[in-house]
């Protein structure tokens, strides 16, 4: 009987500290406030790590809260909005430390093109910046750092050896 009385204690302990958890993650959805933008106000664009492509399943459980990171594609839908709103007068760029394929920079940056087509300036602003970095910048009108960070522009290359005549003298006929 003693362990019956301990075990359903011990779930009535559980049962209540699942419904507290429960109800701070459903006050805290419930607690979405809309974003007021003031006029003119300047969007200020952070990226760091990886930007990926759709957003991860969440749970949102209190006290595990982790920093979502921007998606493409609302990163995209982001700078479509405000280059169409007339209370954002500018574009602030602050990439750092990004891990991002070469391809979805390509398409950020073609994003970031087409909200310049607004007649809107595009600032970045650089800290400790590499080429990753240095290319999404590379489409803003102005690029800004201080002077004692550092530009790690290593640059791209391609490189291919062509053998066909050491090897002919060599006697080796290649099959492909």
């Amino acid at each position: 009987m003693r362990k019956f009385l301990l075990g359903f204690v011990i779930g009535i302990l559980f049962a209540g500290l699942a419904v507290v958890i429960l109800g701070f993650a459903l006050a805290r959805l419930g607690s979405r406030h809309p974003v007021s933008v003031a006029n003119n106000s300047t969007l200020v664009l952070q990226l760091e790590d990886d930007v990926p492509e759709r957003a991860p399943v969440e749970f949102p459980l209190p006290f595990l809260n982790q920093e979502q990171h921007l998606t493409v594609a609302e990163t995209w839908q982001m700078l479509r909005n405000a280059a169409a709103d007339s209370r954002i007068k500018a574009l602030v760029l602050e990439p750092r430390g990004l891990s991002v394929g070469w391809a979805k920079l390509e398409e950020i940056r073609d994003d970031i093109v087409t909200f310049k087509k607004s007649g809107k300036p595009v600032y970045a602003y650089l800290r400790g910046a590499g080429t990753h970095e240095y290319y999404l910048a590379s489409a803003a009108d102005r690029i800004f750092m201080s002077p004692e960070d550092d530009l790690d522009v290593k640059g791209l290359r391609a490189e291919l050896i062509f053998a066909k005549n050491t090897l002919d003298k060599l006697g080796v006929n290649l099959e492909f």
